[in-house]
């Protein structure tokens, strides 16, 4: 079945773990787009100014972008590990940084991946998540001797009007949910025996 919905964060969401005398604090973001993520992660820089590392991973539900940054700490210590934990909980348009305060005890490449890790699935622990269903507006034109069968299916089905465009004909531009298109279009011909014109 055509994946048709996905699950965000509904706000912006902080944490913080101590390690070993390190502060490790995550933000997450809710994300719609790459240019977005340039400007969050510019004011996560200027908010945490005396802090040297920020590393930081986002998923983005377009065309599975994602992304993930060390920002100076080892190679692969701490970008993955919190890309591995928004993919743990299954989220997209989301952008998680961690920034780390150092507290004088050198973690190692294998406890900077335990904490990075730990501290962006706490963060998303504290929230959530949010679904998002994607749909598809679909424009209906029929006689107005359908008017009532093709409202009451609308409410029963929960389908939104998004415009009302009718003049000699009902012309209806409906949202649909992406999965339940093909099904629309055919119970739409259904109930207007043929006589509606489908876009």
């Amino acid at each position: 079945m055509e994946q048709d919905s996905y699950l965000t964060l509904p706000e912006k969401t902080t944490s913080e773990i101590k390690i070993e005398r390190s502060r490790f604090i995550a933000n997450a973001f809710p994300l719609s787009s790459t240019l977005e993520s340039s400007e969050i992660l510019s004011n996560i820089r200027s908010q945490y100014f005396d802090a040297r590392h920020h590393p930081f991973a986002y998923v983005l539900y377009d065309k599975d972008v994602f992304r993930y940054n060390d920002d100076g700490e080892p190679s692969g210590s701490s970008g993955k590990p919190i890309f591995d934990a928004i993919n743990k909980h299954n989220l997209k348009n989301i952008l998680v940084v961690v920034t780390r305060y150092f507290g004088g005890i050198k973690l190692g490449v294998g406890g900077l991946k335990r904490a990075y890790f730990e501290t962006a699935d706490e963060c998303l622990n504290r929230t959530i998540p949010k679904e998002i269903i994607l749909k598809d507006k679909v424009s209906l034109k029929f006689g107005y001797n359908f008017i009532s069968a093709v409202m009451n299916y609308l409410e029963k089905n929960k389908i939104q009007i998004s415009e009302n465009n009718s003049s000699d004909l009902v012309h209806l531009v409906c949202e649909v949910r992406l999965s339940k298109v093909s099904s629309f279009k055919k119970d739409i011909t259904e109930l207007t025996s043929g006589t509606a014109y489908i876009l």
